[in-house]
Formats: C-alpha cells, structure tokens, sequence
C-alpha cells in the first residue's frame, strides 16, 4: 500500500441495500420510511453483542443482531447498511468487530510521518524506535528524559518537539531546532538549560517547515498532551512513566506476543 500522507484515519462509504445504484427498478423494494427505519434501528439496538470504541472522534462500531453498526457517541446519529469501513492506516476494510484488532496501532513511517523529518532531536543508536512528542518545559517530559541515554544501545529515541505551553515554549523550541549544532540542542534539552543556545530565530536563517509539519501530526494524531509516545510496537502510550524502561519491557512482551 502506498504512503499516504494526508493522514486520513477511515473513508467511510455507506449507501443502503435497498438503493443500490446496480438495482434495476422491479428490483428495487419500496423504501423504508424514516420512522420505519428509525423503528428498526432502534428494536436492533436493544440486542448489542459487542462494543468497539474507534480511534475517531466519537464513533464507535457496534454488533447487534448479527449486523454491523456505527453510531455517535451520544447515540444521536446511526450508520446502517453495506457501509464499507476502509482503515487507511492498517490498509483493509473493516468488516466486523474483529477485523479492529490491532486498530490502535500507528506506524508513522507506514503512514508518512518520517521523525527524521519533524522537529526532533535523537538519543541512543539501537534498533528499536521510539518516538516522543515533548516540550521543553514538560515536567512530566524530563521526567522520562533524563531515563532515556542508559536504554540508548538498544533504543533509539525521536524527540519532537511541540510547543504546548505556550509562548515561552515556542521561542525555546525554535532556537533548539533552528541550532545546526544539534549536539548542543540535545545537550541544552537534556539539562534545561537553553541560555547558551544562539538564535537564528530573528535573521531567517532558520527553516520551520520542521516544526510545522510536527504541529500538524499533532492534530492529525489527536495528540492532546505531552508527552505523547509512539512505541516500538506501534502501540502509543499518553503521558509519563516512573520506570520507561519497565515501560519499554512490556511493550516488547506485548509485541512478541502480538499485543
């Protein structure tokens, strides 16, 4: 399957049964009318055998009665009929429940978010990636930092950075992604200490497209908060850890034993 990088989650395509374009007219059954419809729908409902929240915006996929749903989160609103569900990221359609394992899954250069090409910063050398959306005056960031160099043969850890903090955050960020010394970027991360970084902010010297694009995966990941992990195992992980190396353990076992 080819890269896409517009990113988009599902295309969802829905027509009813009874108003197929291939149906010839004597074919064709009387359509429903809307209370009938909504009648049906609902006497189906009672019977739901199984729930799967999807990783959208308040849509979820529902079994009932041996047929396929996808309703709102607040029920105001039903899909019904041969919808076909077509995961872009995963490439394949999603045809029932079952067919959504693993739908939590993100693999960024599957779906054309190269880190490389974000604004990031890297530790360690391993072969196994992570990936780490921070800012700089993230607490809860530096937190799993400063456990990241002693994992680093085995790891190799993509920071991007994101400004979510505010203005202040902003200007550090630039000036760490807009150094050419990223030795010194990764240096001044790692001890908080950015006094010491130039800034070639003011000059135009500094290429953003980096930090733009990193902003823009963040909207189109529904990342809400930092930190905000991309393991090696394509599962994600939302804010901190006491022990990322405990962390890191699971992730491996739930790999292994394809989780």
């Amino acid at each position: 399957m080819k890269k896409h990088r517009w990113l988009l989650v599902i295309v969802l395509v829905a027509f009813d049964q009874g108003l197929a374009w291939s149906a010839s007219p004597q074919q064709m059954p009387t359509p429903k009318t809307d209370t009938e419809m909504t009648a049906e729908v609902k006497d189906i409902m009672k019977s739901v055998d199984e729930v799967k929240r999807l990783p959208v915006t308040g849509l979820s996929m529902i079994k009932a009665d041996n047929k396929q749903f996808l309703i709102t989160d607040n029920g105001h609103f039903v899909i019904t009929g041969n919808f076909k569900l077509v995961d872009m990221w995963q490439g394949k359609i999603l045809g029932s429940i079952a067919d959504t394992n693993g739908i939590n899954k993100v693999d960024l250069r599957k779906i054309g978010l190269n880190p490389d090409e974000l604004s990031a910063l890297t530790i360690g050398s391993g072969k196994r990636e992570v990936t780490i959306f921070v800012d700089p005056q993230c607490h809860y960031c530096h937190d799993l930092i400063g456990q990241l160099e002693p994992l680093g043969k085995e790891y190799q850890f993509k920071l991007v950075l994101i400004p979510v903090l505010g203005k202040e955050s902003a200007e550090i960020t630039k000036k760490l992604i807009c150094n050419k010394d990223k030795a010194q970027s990764l240096k001044a991360l790692v001890d908080q200490d950015y006094t010491k970084l130039p800034d070639f902010t003011k000059d135009g010297r500094c290429d953003l497209k980096p930090l733009q694009k990193a902003v823009v995966a963040t909207k189109l990941l529904d990342i809400q908060g930092v930190p905000y992990i991309f393991l090696a195992s394509k599962n994600t992980h939302r804010g901190g850890a006491k022990s990322f190396k405990t962390l890191l353990e699971k992730d491996l076992e739930d790999e292994i034993n394809g989780r």
